[in-house]
């Protein structure tokens, strides 16, 4: 078995424009995602492939988003899980429209997804880094079974 491989890129500075959203909702904390026993994004993605990806239209996008930071990765913040908006469905959640660096990579999920987050925190944290994050929304968007692009706010 081959280790699992994944391409990246290094981010670049997108301005986004609002996209409406649908999906399911939680709020959790990076502390909380450390234990299986208190984790509550692995369920919320479960429950959505359950419950609702069956509705999905095709080139509908899959969104993980997290918003309504209490202050920054230390705190706790919401999770929604879910699909640009259709006709049919009402919008649950905007995201703000501004400033992102988009992170990209690929490879198996969900360890790709993984990964590109642990890039994402050693970018912010290092000194190098000339951007600030805002705290206001961040997102994944997934292109395909083993593409995906983590978008930013920053100031």
């Amino acid at each position: 078995m081959s280790d699992i491989t994944m391409d990246v890129v290094s981010p670049e500075r997108v301005t986004q424009t609002a996209v409406e959203l649908a999906g399911l909702m939680s709020s959790t904390s990076n502390l909380a995602e450390q234990h299986i026993a208190t984790q509550k994004i692995a369920p919320l993605w479960q429950r959505y492939f359950t419950e609702r990806v069956q509705t999905h239209r095709d080139g509908q996008l899959m969104y993980g988003v997290y918003y309504d930071y209490q202050s920054d990765m230390d705190g706790e913040f919401s999770v929604l899980v879910g699909t640009t908006t259709t006709e049919e469905q009402a919008c649950d959640l905007t995201l703000i429209a501004g400033d992102y660096l988009k992170f990209s990579a690929q490879g198996e999920m969900p360890q790709c997804v993984i990964n590109l987050w642990q890039q994402v925190w050693r970018y912010f944290t290092s000194d190098t880094c000339e951007y600030q994050r805002c705290y206001l929304t961040d997102y994944e968007v997934y292109l395909d079974s083993h593409r995906v692009e983590i978008y930013i706010g920053i100031n």
